[in-house]
């Protein structure tokens, strides 16, 4: 009889620990899939022109102030400086004016 319980126990916990295992998932849920269009995160053209042109612009005022801690010339940066902020502005108004006539960026 002692025998009996240990194998009805035995065969309990084995059918338990099975069914929990099917219950389980065998593959985790595959993440929620989101097509973008372009690496950077944008979903449209002229979002992806404008994220790149803050990217370049960015790191192009990091290689002016890197060049000026270096030399310490404050009329090249201040030269520098200005020709990069016009370099942008001209950037960012051609972005808007291909938005606003729905022009695309490639052809």
């Amino acid at each position: 009889m002692m025998k009996n319980k240990k194998y009805s126990a035995s065969v309990l916990a084995v059918a338990l620990g099975l069914g929990m295992i099917a219950l389980s998932p065998a593959v985790e849920a595959a993440p929620i899939y989101q097509p973008l269009d372009y690496i950077n995160g944008a979903t449209n053209e002229y979002s992806f022109r404008m994220k790149e042109e803050d990217r370049v612009h960015e790191q192009n005022v990091r290689k002016i102030r890197f060049e000026f801690q270096r030399d310490g010339d404050q009329a090249k940066y201040d030269r520098a400086m200005k020709e990069e902020q016009k370099r942008h502005d001209q950037a960012v108004k051609n972005i808007k004016r291909d938005y606003d006539k729905r022009t695309p960026w490639r052809r």
